[in-house]
């Protein structure tokens, strides 16, 4: 698995602007050319230039698996078209503004905040194929941002209780690990952009933070 450190716009918060599957990378336009190339190398996947109702911040507001991606009430029609028109299924959570900062999920299970109403979890799950628990993670409402997940492993929030964290090995259906990221940065998916084949911790992040981040998202490999 490809592990690398990087920027994104420049920012070390990767996962802000980001957001990818195994299948495709969500990506801002005014991304640097050489980050571009660093992310279509280390997580080896096509990548897509647009905006989610109007700004970069792809990683809030977007979260997938394979080429379903559920993404903010506030995307505009024409960027939905971008999407649809690369082949993307795409389903939008029309109440919420924030839909990667609610949702985390991987091909056998996903969380999504208690925000959220149950009629769209429904919703979700007969989306993305899956069940969906909604579940806070270290006293927060806010899952998608407290954790990074692949079909691999995961990565969560340092204060995630043991109990939170055994739920989440059972969701999701693999092994994982609680750390933090660019040198104390609680909200890991914020910092992190990760799919089975590589990960791109931001530039900040410590040699002791990789080593967790390295050892929770490559699994049992």
């Amino acid at each position: 698995m490809n592990f690398a450190k990087g920027t994104v716009k420049s920012s070390p918060y990767v996962g802000v602007f980001a957001s990818t599957t195994d299948e495709i990378c969500l990506i801002p336009h005014s991304i640097l050319p050489k980050e571009h190339k660093q992310l279509e190398t280390e997580l080896d996947t096509k990548t897509l230039k647009v905006n989610l109702g109007g700004t970069s911040l792809l990683g809030v507001l977007a979260r997938g698996i394979g080429k379903k991606i559920a993404i903010t009430g506030i995307a505009e029609k024409q960027e939905i078209n971008i999407l649809e028109k690369e082949g993307l299924e795409i389903m939008v959570l029309e109440d919420y503004s924030s839909a990667g900062n609610l949702i985390a999920m991987n091909k056998n299970g996903g969380i999504v905040s208690p925000l959220i109403a149950d009629k769209n979890v429904k919703k979700l799950e007969t989306f993305f194929d899956i069940k969906f628990h909604k579940i806070g993670i270290a006293g927060l409402d806010v899952p998608g941002s407290c954790v990074t997940v692949t079909n691999k492993g995961f990565i969560c929030h340092p204060n995630t209780s043991e109990e939170e964290f055994t739920k989440l090995e059972k969701i999701f259906k693999v092994k994982g690990m609680a750390t933090t990221s660019n040198y104390g940065d609680l909200f890991v998916s914020n910092s992190v952009v990760a799919n089975t084949k590589g990960v791109i911790a931001g530039a900040n992040t410590s040699g002791i933070e990789l080593g967790k981040i390295d050892e929770g998202l490559r699994g049992e490999e």
